[in-house]
């Protein structure tokens, strides 16, 4: 059966979404210290069109990569449906309300883009409203035609000058 997509304006999910970051952030900073930690995704955008889910983004250093996958493997199921690199390894928990996604990234690696995308569409109302087009437009629909959009969307967001200085 074909997954569908769907979406609610983000104030809904606001209050738990925000309670979720705050409790698992202080999690992650005692489990690692080193790292930088980052509300990410749609539900740290005000205003914007959102699945729910919580997504946070820690970023280490490359010498501490491998050690922090490994503490983090103790605490949250690897998402097997991403991507894993040397640089790069998603965990996700589905059974918390709102569901949780944690992307581990290297500082500076080619997938250190997550907090610069908030950023940008947290400062960039166009960009936002752009996105939240492709939003109400696969609503209900394909979720694998609506990452095909998003992933179109991004690229180009990639290529503007506020993404490029942050």
């Amino acid at each position: 059966m074909e997954e569908k997509v769907y979406f609610q304006a983000e104030h809904v999910f606001r209050e738990a979404a925000e309670t979720l970051f705050l409790e698992e952030k202080a999690k992650l900073q005692l489990l690692l210290p080193h790292a930088e930690i980052h509300h990410i995704g749609s539900t740290a955008i005000p205003g914007s069109l959102t699945k729910g889910d919580v997504d946070i983004q820690v970023i280490v250093n490359q010498e501490h990569f491998n050690s922090s996958r490994e503490v983090l493997v103790k605490h949250y199921n690897v998402n097997s449906g991403s991507v894993s690199s040397d640089t790069f390894i998603s965990f996700k928990d589905d059974d918390r309300d709102p569901p949780l996604g944690i992307q581990l990234t290297v500082r500076n690696s080619s997938l250190d883009i997550f907090w610069k995308i908030t950023s940008v569409l947290r400062e960039n109302e166009n960009l936002r409203q752009q996105y939240d087009q492709i939003k109400q437009e696969f609503n209900g629909r394909s979720m694998e035609e609506y990452r095909e959009a998003k992933a179109r969307f991004l690229t180009n967001l990639m290529k503007t000058d506020d993404y490029k200085n942050k």
